[in-house]
C-alpha cells in the first residue's frame, strides 16, 4: 500500500494519542513528578517512521501528558526533551 502524506499524518496522530493514553493511565508517582511509559510510543514511532515523526510524537505526547497530569511547570521541558529523544532515536530507524 502506498503511504500518502495524509496517511502518514493520520498514523502519527494516532501514535501520539496512543502514547498519551499509555503514558497517562500507566503512570508511577515519584517525589518530583511522574514516571510514565511514554518512551515506548516514542521509540516505536522513531524506529518505524524516522527522526521527524519520532520528534513530533515525543514532543506532543510529553507536553500533553504533563498538561493532563497536573504538572504544567514541566510541559515545555518535556516538549523539548522528549522531542529530542524521538529525534535522536530516529537515527536508527527509517530514513
Amino acid at each position: 500500500m502506498k503511504q500518502t502524506k495524509t496517511t502518514k499524518i493520520a498514523l502519527v496522530s494516532l501514535l501520539t494519542a496512543l502514547s498519551v493514553v499509555l503514558g497517562y493511565f500507566l503512570k508511577i508517582p515519584t517525589p518530583t513528578g511522574i514516571l510514565t511509559l511514554l518512551d515506548a510510543g516514542v521509540f516505536f514511532t522513531a524506529f518505524y517512521f524516522g527522526s521527524r515523526e519520532g520528534a513530533v510524537v515525543g514532543g506532543l505526547a510529553g507536553f500533553l501528558i504533563d498538561l493532563l497530569s497536573g504538572y504544567p511547570q514541566w510541559m515545555f521541558f518535556s516538549l523539548v526533551n522528549h522531542g529530542l529523544q524521538g529525534f535522536f532515536a530516529g537515527f536508527k530507524g527509517k530514513a
